[in-house]
């Protein structure tokens, strides 16, 4: 099922989910039967509910340009090397790693949103 809302409030003290008084709750809900559904819930437990919507991030694109990026850096690493411009290529390969990094927390989100 896809998440394309998600229904969550805060439970009051006098809730009949003694458990959960005074924290936040959400409960994904895929259509809107299932919003409605989430949102009687809620006010079962006395929970005044706010209905959001799920804003996708594009993350295939930005994975592209990220990847695209860290090459580009290896180019500029390995020319730089070639010239003997040590500095350059030390400042670059520093980059590279950084750019790395956040490659991959943008790919662990690619896959967790799929």
């Amino acid at each position: 099922m896809t998440t394309t809302h998600q229904v969550s409030g805060q439970v009051p003290a006098d809730s009949p989910l003694r458990a959960l008084a005074g924290k936040t709750v959400t409960a994904p809900a895929g259509n809107p039967s299932e919003v409605a559904a989430r949102v009687t819930e809620l006010r079962l437990a006395h929970v005044d509910p706010v209905v959001l919507p799920v804003r996708r991030v594009p993350w295939t694109p930005i994975v592209v340009t990220g990847a695209v990026v860290v090459l580009v850096d290896v180019a500029v690493v390995l020319a730089a090397i070639l010239a003997r411009h040590t500095l350059i290529a030390w400042t670059a390969a520093g980059v590279g790693v950084v750019l790395g990094l956040l490659l991959l927390v943008a790919c662990i989100h690619l896959e967790m949103d799929r």
